[in-house]
């Protein structure tokens, strides 16, 4: 992990994506860059920060009594992380994960509850964000009871590929997608034949022009 303080020359690159964000919040806020398959938040330690996902990808993880990990949600760029924390709805965070490289700004808590919850914008924002996160959280259960698993779990290469490359733990993913780990193996198998993926070492080689395709075909049925 890599932090340092916010430089204003960094704000028209990502002002888009939070336009809450004042110069006041971004001057009291870090830069944080995380390593492949390093820890952004622990789930034994309350964070002190909410985490704006700038660049790269992650996974949330549940660790289960059992010793058994879960994929909960996978998260990109635009992405909060640590929100449910900041509005007191869990007091035991979830294991964030980077997928590849990731990049953050990190605004600490207590910058947020003294200035931002003050203004009508970001409690409104982090709540329609929470809404719509549930919303996406639904529709993956839905579809794995209406959807063919070739055509979700190709959706879900181009969602966790980080440069046209997956890596993933594929006992987890066949949790993540409600099937078997043989079953999940079985259309991994089928895909490579059919020209969509390509086995490379601990994973695949993704062609996300022919997975678009396909799962376009998926959605016309």
């Amino acid at each position: 992990m890599k932090k340092e303080k916010f430089s204003m020359e960094n704000r028209p690159r990502f002002n888009d994506l939070f336009p809450f964000l004042t110069v006041s919040i971004l001057k009291q806020s870090f830069l944080v860059t995380y390593e492949r398959n390093e820890k952004i938040v622990k789930q034994t330690i309350k964070p002190d920060y909410l985490y704006l996902l700038l660049e790269g990808k992650a996974r949330i993880l549940q660790q289960e009594p059992n010793g058994k990990s879960l994929i909960l949600q996978f998260l990109e760029v635009g992405d909060f992380i640590g929100e449910l924390t900041l509005v007191k709805a869990e007091e035991t965070p979830k294991d964030v994960i980077a997928i590849g490289a990731v990049r953050c700004l990190a605004i600490p808590f207590t910058v947020i509850e003294e200035e931002l919850m003050q203004e009508a914008e970001f409690p409104t924002y982090i709540a329609r964000y929470i809404g719509e996160k549930l919303l996406l959280r639904m529709e993956h259960f839905s579809n794995a009871q209406t959807f063919e698993l070739k055509y979700r779990l190709a959706a879900l290469l181009l969602e966790v590929a980080v440069n046209e490359k997956y890596h993933e733990n594929n006992t987890q993913i066949a949790d993540y997608l409600g099937t078997s780990y043989r079953h999940l193996m079985h259309t991994f198998k089928n895909l490579r034949e059919q020209g969509y993926i390509e086995k490379i070492k601990g994973g695949y080689s993704i062609d996300s022009q022919k997975l678009r395709e396909l799962i376009q075909k998926g959605n016309e049925r």
